[in-house]
């Protein structure tokens, strides 16, 4: 009984058109992150094929390497930076300073997560019942929630409980600080401009039917919510957007803790 977890990692030059986090920083906590011993389906280009061998060695892993350009949203990549260039964008948008304000390749990758999960689904090369999104940079977050890579994660009681729950999606949310986005009972089109976000988009999963719709309206909201309406926000925003519009298609794990990068789900799921 197995979760398949799915990552990727790419190059984009955060660190000179981003927000200045390092390519070699991303590298190290990746190598982290491939510690996992889980199924793992990893996206990566061809550069960095060895050394995701040279870190998953003996675990079950496929890679799946293909250039930047053949990225699920790189097609969009022309589209958003129009988006982002706009001034009346710029000035419309919560902390333009951001790096998804102003590195159209950055929402590139961390949309096409989404349709990256898809494509595991419905390939499933480790016959798994669920799976689980979990970013290349997560292991920085290991330490501070005791997280023990030797062993399986999600753990096997884990694992039991969360196929139980495949018929919905199981994400965080971080209640402490933004009550009243916490209280809203449905988000619209101007929510999506907030700059402010409280669902975590480090790692979640479901069953496969219930997380191909969730991918599913996240395509909706960046085309339809987004970029017709001259709009690009961070991966957050939108699973918010999915999430108060379809609160019935979730399982959400409340963390309440006063720490706004907080992933106390990865503790919960090894218990």
């Amino acid at each position: 009984m197995t979760a398949t977890i799915i990552t990727a990692l790419y190059d984009i030059n955060r660190d000179k058109k981003g927000d200045g986090r390092t390519f070699d920083e991303y590298l190290t906590w990746f190598k982290g992150t491939l510690k996992v011993k889980s199924p793992m389906v990893i996206f990566v280009d061809e550069s960095l094929k060895d050394f995701v061998e040279e870190n998953r060695e003996g675990l079950p892993t496929k890679i799946i390497t293909e250039p930047l350009e053949a990225v699920p949203y790189y097609h969009l990549n022309d589209r958003i930076q129009e988006v982002i260039d706009d001034d009346n964008y710029k000035s419309k948008i919560g902390a333009p300073d951001r790096v998804e304000c102003k590195l159209s390749l950055y929402n590139v990758i961390i949309y096409s997560k989404f349709l990256w999960v898809k494509r595991v689904i419905e390939d499933n090369p480790f016959d798994s019942e669920y799976f689980m999104w979990m970013d290349a940079g997560l292991s920085r977050f290991f330490e501070s929630h005791d997280v023990n890579v030797s062993n399986p994660y999600p753990s096997e009681n884990a694992t039991k409980v969360l196929l139980n729950a495949k018929d919905s999606v199981l994400i965080q949310v971080q209640t402490s600080f933004y009550p009243d986005l916490v209280s809203k009972k449905v988000f619209n089109v101007e929510d999506l401009w907030d700059a402010r976000t409280y669902v975590m988009a480090g790692l979640w999963g479901g069953g496969s039917e219930s997380l191909s719709k969730f991918c599913d309206l996240i395509d909706d909201v960046l085309r339809n919510k987004m970029l017709e309406n001259n709009l690009i926000n961070n991966e957050q925003s939108a699973m918010a957007y999915v999430y108060k519009n379809n609160d019935d298609l979730f399982t959400v794990f409340q963390n309440e803790a006063h720490l706004h990068r907080q992933y106390e789900i990865m503790s919960e799921l090894q218990s």
